[in-house]
């Protein structure tokens, strides 16, 4: 399997442990697995280096990971209907309720979301141009939003990236590259795709949609400590903002200095703005019509 910038391979060793070797023309951050397995634990691959002079010099890194059991989401849900949605939402919101990395995320506000941030509003893309009135309000709230708890954040959170066994239990999430822990809930602007879909170039909610996306909030909020539950709840409304500004940094990525935009999420993101949480919105719909 070859990705955008690796070469991968699947290799048994001879005390029969199974692992992922990958050849990379970038070097990878092997502190990014560090701390998300810190936080997270086995659902989180080791990963290490495996020095080579000859591939360096040719501008090649090699590195070793632990191969972690079950199936793609993407794969492994095939046939379990609006059941298995339902569950791995809830699993992988149990999952990521372990992801706090601090009391505050100054610093990630810093050194991550607010060059984010100013290089979208820089941007000359035209698709900015509608929404700048909303992405200048967010620039004056990165304070406020500063004052949320740090917690682990993936980078391209997908049905490929996570894994899942027969139960529709997360056992994996991979490919933790270009990833970054931020402030909580600003790394969860998927939760549209993760409850929903991208389906013929259109944004599609599923009837079960609100069941999996209740199911993974509750979750998330019921698996972290009472202190840190406490203080979210007494700030729901930034964790709403935090939410938004996720979705909209996802939809305006960010990569190799240059801001994009994909044309079915650009076509989603008027909608997608008006979601609200359920610690938000109460028995209301997710998205206002």
């Amino acid at each position: 399997m070859q990705g955008l910038f690796s070469r991968t391979f699947f290799a048994t060793l001879t005390n029969n442990r199974e692992v992922v070797i990958q050849f990379r023309t970038e070097k990878l951050d092997l502190d990014v697995f560090k701390v998300a397995k810190g936080a997270l634990g086995q659902v989180i691959p080791d990963a290490v280096a495996l020095p080579d002079d000859e591939l360096e010099a040719e501008g090649v890194w090699a590195y070793s990971l632990e191969r972690l059991p079950g199936k793609m989401w993407l794969h492994g849900v095939a046939g379990k209907g609006a059941e298995g949605r339902v569950a791995v939402n809830k699993s992988l919101g149990r999952v990521l309720s372990k992801g706090w990395l601090g009391n505050d995320s100054g610093g990630a506000v810093s050194t991550t979301v607010r060059p984010h941030l100013e290089a979208i509003l820089a941007s000359p893309l035209a698709e900015v141009v509608a929404y700048r009135h909303v992405l200048r309000g967010f620039l004056d709230k990165l304070d406020e939003i500063s004052k949320l708890p740090l917690w682990v954040s993936h980078y391209d959170l997908n049905d490929v990236n996570v894994l899942i066994d027969e139960s529709c239990q997360v056992t994996g999430l991979i490919d933790w590259e270009l990833s970054k822990p931020k402030p909580f809930a600003v790394g969860l602007g998927r939760i549209h795709t993760l409850a929903g879909e991208y389906t013929g170039g259109e944004f599609w909610v599923p009837d079960e949609f609100e069941v999996a996306e209740r199911a993974f909030w509750e979750e998330l909020f019921a698996g972290m400590s009472e202190k840190t539950r406490g203080m979210l709840e007494a700030n729901i409304g930034l964790v709403q903002d935090a939410v938004i500004l996720g979705t909209l940094l996802d939809v305006f990525f960010w990569e190799d200095g240059k801001v994009g935009c994909g044309e079915v999420s650009m076509k989603a993101l008027p909608k997608f703005l008006t979601y609200r949480i359920p610690q938000v919105r109460g028995d209301e719909p997710p998205y206002r019509e």
